[in-house]
């Protein structure tokens, strides 16, 4: 038997509990979780195709079997150098993604009961896992499946930040000038690498967080308002050819270079240069009715990287 006591007790606190739930104010905001994707500013995308094995590309290359002086045609000339053309086949691979929401018919009824759709909020939660693994995709590509991305692919060519006067490649023990210096040899390297072609100028680079950080903050001298990045943006090679260079914070470049260094990645932002394929963007299928439980998959797919200009982009570690 309760005692007395008890019973006067247990409707006290029944009776706090209850008042506590008439004062409380519930906010109809839903605090979501903060991330973000940075794929659609730094990797350009061709949408459509749907679901598909693998998608090709055909790269030509051009030869003649002479010199060039040997084109110069004279009235004794016997011989004329003749066009050859070599084909060749890139292939990228395509990757299925899918999730499904899975919830209760008497789930679904509670939360509807106090004006919650649980679909409302799955949904939400299956779109931003789709996007967070596609931007995974773009930058670091997956270890099961052997990908690469943007910031870490083996058909890119990689130098080492230039030491600055104090002897270190960093950039935070590096002056304005020397910070440039080292951004204006990686866009002529691959400028000249591609026959100085005007399509060829890198017109896009990724840096690490820190380093885009410090560039904002630093200013080029201790009696001047202009920050280094202003700096770098005007002076740059890319520029002076009429050329809108960008300079974006990225989280992939840390830690990604040679001995765990930092990395800048030097690139065209253009999608006859780089890009990936979204064949299929995410798509709702039909709801699964089992019992009780209500089930509706998702599916999307996607290409690996594609460069279809390796030449265009270089890495620079240790900035």
């Amino acid at each position: 038997m309760i005692k007395a006591p008890t019973i006067r007790r247990l409707a006290a606190n029944d009776s706090y509990t209850f008042l506590m739930q008439e004062l409380e104010k519930i906010d109809s905001e839903i605090l979501e979780p903060l991330s973000g994707t940075d794929w659609p500013r730094d990797m350009p995308v061709i949408t459509g195709g749907g679901l598909i094995e693998s998608i090709s590309s055909i790269d030509v290359t051009y030869a003649s079997t002479g010199k060039d002086d040997d084109n110069l045609f004279f009235d004794a000339a016997n011989e004329i150098p003749v066009i050859q053309a070599d084909l060749s086949k890139q292939v990228a691979r395509t990757f299925n993604w899918a999730e499904y929401m899975s919830f209760t018919v008497t789930e679904k009824e509670k939360m509807m009961s106090v004006g919650r759709d649980p679909e409302t909020f799955l949904n939400k939660g299956i779109r931003l896992h789709c996007d967070k693994t596609i931007d995974r995709n773009v930058y670091r590509g997956f270890s099961k499946v052997n990908s690469t991305g943007l910031c870490n692919s083996p058909q890119i060519t990689r130098t080492s930040a230039w030491p600055g006067a104090g002897g270190t490649s960093t950039w935070r023990s590096k002056t304005p000038d020397e910070i440039l210096d080292d951004i204006n040899r990686a866009l002529s390297a691959v400028w000249r690498d591609n026959d100085c072609s005007s399509d060829a100028l890198p017109n896009h680079i990724l840096i690490p967080v820190e380093q885009f950080g410090m560039l904002v903050t630093r200013k080029v001298a201790d009696d001047s308002e202009r920050s280094i990045l202003t700096y770098v943006l005007e002076n740059n090679i890319a520029t002076k050819q009429g050329k809108e260079l960008v300079i974006s914070p990225c989280k992939w470049c840390a830690g990604i270079g040679s001995g765990s260094t930092d990395r800048m990645v030097v690139y065209m932002n253009q999608v006859d240069r780089v890009c990936f394929n979204l064949t299929q963007p995410l798509r709702r299928m039909e709801t699964e009715y089992a019992e009780m439980r209500i089930k509706i998959p998702y599916i999307a797919q996607f290409s690996e990287v594609r460069f279809l200009y390796p030449s265009t982009v270089r890495y620079v570690d240790g900035i």
